[in-house]
This record gives C-alpha cells, sequence and structure tokens, in this order.
C-alpha cells in the first residue's frame, strides 16, 4: 500500500522533511529530459522546483512536457514526487509554493486541480 506522499499516478507535491521521499531523487532538468525520452522512472522524487519557476523557462517547458506526456503517464502509472522547500499556500482555489518571500503559482506547472492531503504538507495533481 503506498505511503503518505506516494500515490501511484498521481504527481505528489511534498514538503521536504514531512514525509519520505524517494532515495531515487533528480533535479527538475533531468525530470524534464526523462520525459520527453519517455523514460520515467517507476519511483522517482524530483527536487528544485522553486529553481525552476526563478528560471521561469524551465517551468514553462515543464509543464508543456508534463502535459504531452499526461496519457502516457496515466498508462505507466509512477509515482512521481515533487519534493519542495518551503510551504504551501492556498490562494483562491489553488495552491502557492511560498518559496522565502516568493509565492509561485503551482497551477502554472500542474494546473488547477491540485487536492490537498492530511495536514497541509502534501498536494496532489494529476498526470
Amino acid at each position: 500500500m503506498a505511503g503518505p506522499g506516494q500515490i501511484p499516478g498521481r504527481y505528489n507535491l511534498i514538503i521536504a522533511d514531512e514525509y519520505e521521499a524517494f532515495d531515487h531523487q533528480i533535479p527538475v532538468e533531468e525530470f524534464l529530459q526523462r520525459l520527453k525520452d519517455d523514460n520515467v522512472p517507476d519511483e522517482v522524487s524530483v527536487v528544485g522546483l522553486a529553481d525552476a519557476f526563478r528560471d521561469g523557462d524551465l517551468a514553462l517547458n515543464l509543464a508543456q512536457e508534463m502535459d504531452r506526456q499526461a496519457n502516457d503517464l496515466e498508462y505507466q502509472s509512477p509515482t512521481v514526487q515533487f519534493v519542495v522547500d518551503g510551504s504551501f499556500h492556498r490562494s483562491g482555489k489553488t495552491y502557492d509554493l511560498r518559496d522565502g518571500e516568493e509565492l509561485h503559482s503551482l497551477q502554472e506547472v500542474f494546473g488547477p486541480q491540485l487536492e490537498r492531503k492530511e495536514d497541509g504538507n502534501w498536494l496532489l495533481a494529476p498526470f
């Protein structure tokens, strides 16, 4: 059975050190390349999401590739965690990632279907 923050077939967004992350951790850039190559591991933790937002183009490219690969990921049903530093902040009907003094709209990458689980340190988004 899947543990908290480890639901297969969905993007799991977790706060670092709040839930168990997978040993296999890769930066956003590598995850983006693995999406393009159709080579996403069965269990993976992706780190550096705040850096991708600061880059701007990286966050946009990630969102586009995640959208393009959604059907394949649904079929393959890997367990993908995005492990973030900071906290989640509710913004209307969606959520932001609070990174220091900055807020980054998670909807830009994951779409509007973010769902909060448990105490708020874990969000789910469909592929």
